[in-house]
């Protein structure tokens, strides 16, 4: 078992089925009481959410679509949902018993400690559809084209619409991002809108950036950025924040095991000061 191999301490997880995600997952969680299912590259339709902050106690809500609408999720969308919120459950019961996870504080976060946050996180997304796409292998064949049949992979399942909204939005990063903190300081707009703008926006895109260079890596593709060095957001950029996470992904276990998880996670939350620089370099103030 997934769980044993990498020596995840004991958890108790519940799996929620629903076809209100967004009610389902305020009802559980005071912190997430804004959730709202929109994101880069599609809707969120499922979630994992620790109830105790060491994850011994975890829920899984899985969105499984309208069924009067006949919006029912497919069957192997579905698979692909547990498998990855899966993934989540183990990382973050590693987390703590590793004792990575930052504390919770009442201050506002610094931009390098969300750095460090953001950097984790998009490098769980990767890291979930990879032990996604190795178990849907284990269980599903497809036969492309008529010729021999192989593994499943996650990139049979979602195909190019990660690429394609990754694509979309890199004029969004370059020149907006940019453009956002300079409208900031010629007193346009406020502060907080700023970093809404920034900070968030930088973690949405990177974990959109983190799922589709998981289809790459299913597809046995080179890296995402590979594709699209020529654009400023990605050599300005995205670029020197996700290819330093890229790097330890590459060189470690996809679910690194309780004994190695520490340095493995730290060396992901370090990246972060990439994120932090790059904020520097477009003139956004420190918090």
């Amino acid at each position: 078992m997934v769980a044993d191999r990498s020596g995840v301490p004991e958890m108790e997880l519940t799996v929620v089925l629903t076809s209100d995600i967004t009610a389902s997952i305020r009802a559980r969680r005071d912190i997430e009481r804004d959730f709202t299912p929109e994101r880069s590259g599609g809707m969120v339709k499922g979630k994992t959410i620790s109830l105790v902050r060491n994850f011994s106690d975890t829920v899984i809500v899985l969105d499984t679509g309208d069924v009067a609408a006949g919006e029912e999720l497919d069957q192997v969308e579905f698979l692909h949902l547990v498998l990855h919120e899966y993934g989540h459950a183990l990382v973050g019961r590693l987390r703590a018993a590793a004792g990575t996870r930052p504390p919770k504080t009442t201050r506002s976060k610094t931009p390098e400690e969300v750095a460090a946050i953001w950097a984790y996180e998009a490098a769980d997304e990767f890291r979930c559809d990879l032990i996604s796409n190795t178990l849907l292998g284990k269980f599903l064949n497809v036969t492309p084209g008529g010729g021999e049949p192989r593994p499943l992979t996650f990139a049979d399942l979602v195909g190019e619409g990660y690429r394609e909204a990754f694509a979309e939005l890199l004029d969004a990063v370059h020149p907006g991002w940019p453009d956002l903190v300079y409208a900031y300081r010629t007193h346009q707009i406020g502060l907080d809108e700023m970093y809404e703008g920034l900070l968030f926006g930088t973690g949405a895109v990177l974990k959109l950036i983190a799922h589709a260079d998981a289809v790459e890596e299913a597809s046995g593709n080179a890296p995402l950025l590979a594709n699209y060095s020529d654009h400023p957001a990605v050599y300005r950029l995205l670029g020197p924040v996700w290819s330093p996470i890229r790097e330890v992904l590459a060189s470690t276990p996809t679910l690194p095991s309780l004994a190695e998880f520490a340095a493995v996670d730290r060396a992901i939350q370090d990246c972060g000061q990439h994120m932090a620089a790059m904020w520097a370099s477009l003139g956004s103030p420190p918090t």
